[in-house]
């Protein structure tokens, strides 16, 4: 049997705000510019561009992490009525990058102010602490599973939540991404010198590189009713090209969303809009347009958005995260727009929407390439049945 595996309810914070109002709200204005944040590893120290949660100051640290995920998490399960069985079967999916770094060099930090000769990470540091305290918070007794591949991390938490559901093996799920500033991401991209200190210009002439930006994000999925939004259908294929980036001729990106087309039952003309992985950085551009069209006719290509340039790269999170937006976005009837970024077609062939618009077809195609080749297609749309 096939079961169902709708978009129950959502939470989510960024550097926008909040809640879902707040989002829709910042995707209607113009994209600003990340704020410096110092960052520190021994003697190293570097003011680093990022775009922060709104409403979670840099303060209390060793709780800062778990407060976000509780809020989100409380989002997302507080239109929901389950019952209590369901409640506490709920299957626990999280996808990220860093986990509990941050918390755990914050520890270090303590640590070394008052010793002198702390070890980094020195305590405990696993990828299943964060699914452990949410478990025990929460009082799911479901499985859990910890997702950490690179950008990918939680739209492969995502896909395999879908699947799981479809099979009949769990009947609810809750996918968390989940990304914090933490100095060892943050320094490892500054010393990479991918970073921009304006504005992220995805597929613009003018783009130099990208903003990291600090995301949590929760999604309940489960049974529904007819026409509700779904996952339709996903891929997951890895590119040796490169140790960092996909191959720039598009061959593996169009692959994936070709995978991904083909598992929701779909052909390219079925698709109303695209949510690009748009990291404004030289490669990844070229990779991505490049793996679009060869797909997709270019005289007739689907409204194209970015949502980097509102929230930062959000790394692991951004799976989810840029799923709750574009999902609730197009629930409100529009397609996001970053007017005068991307706006020339003839720079990479692919130009960004750049007035927010109403789409005529109900399936959608989401992009995420990570670090390392890790690349990602879903396929999301209103389904019959539930």
């Amino acid at each position: 049997m096939n079961h169902i595996a709708c978009f129950l309810g959502a939470g989510i914070a960024t550097h926008l705000g909040t809640g879902i109002s707040a989002q829709l709200a910042g995707l209607q204005q113009a994209p600003r510019a990340p704020q410096p944040v110092d960052c520190a590893i021994g003697t190293l120290h570097e003011r680093v561009p990022y775009k922060l949660l709104a409403d979670f100051p840099l303060q209390a640290i060793e709780t800062r992490l778990y407060t976000v995920i509780d809020s989100v998490i409380e989002q997302a399960l507080s239109n929901v009525a389950l019952s209590r069985q369901d409640s506490n079967a709920i299957a626990l999916f999280i996808g990220s990058s860093s986990f509990d770094i941050s918390v755990s060099e914050h520890a270090y930090q303590q640590a070394q102010a008052v010793r002198g000769d702390a070890i980094p990470l020195g305590g405990s540091s696993s990828f299943g602490n964060l699914g452990a305290r949410v478990r025990e918070r929460f009082g799911f007794n479901g499985p859990d599973f910890s997702f950490n591949t690179a950008c990918t991390s939680s739209a492969n938490a995502l896909w395999y939540a879908s699947r799981l559901i479809r099979s009949g093996k769990i009947r609810h799920a809750l996918v968390l991404g989940i990304e914090v500033i933490n100095h060892i991401t943050a320094l490892g991209f500054h010393g990479l010198g991918l970073l921009t200190r304006s504005v992220m210009k995805p597929f613009d002439s003018a783009r130099d590189g990208l903003v990291l930006g600090e995301s949590a994000s929760a999604l309940l999925l489960g049974p529904g009713n007819a026409g509700d939004f779904r996952l339709l259908g996903g891929a997951n294929l890895c590119d040796t090209h490169s140790m960092s980036a996909a191959n720039a001729d598009g061959s593996t990106v169009a692959a994936v969303i070709q995978a991904a087309l083909a598992e929701a039952g779909l052909s390219p003309s079925s698709i109303g809009a695209i949510k690009a992985h748009g990291t404004a950085s030289l490669l990844n551009d070229e990779a991505e347009s490049a793996g679009l069209l060869r797909l997709f006719d270019a005289a007739a290509l689907p409204p194209v958005c970015a949502l980097k340039p509102f929230i930062g790269h959000t790394l692991g999170a951004c799976g989810v995260t840029e799923l709750v937006l574009f999902w609730q976005a197009l629930q409100q009837g529009f397609v996001p727009a970053t007017p005068g970024i991307g706006a020339d077609p003839s720079v990479l062939g692919v130009a960004l929407n750049q007035q927010a618009c109403s789409v005529d077809k109900s399936t959608f195609l989401l992009n995420y390439f990570g670090f390392g080749g890790n690349n990602t297609a879903l396929v999301i749309g209103r389904g019959q049945g539930g």
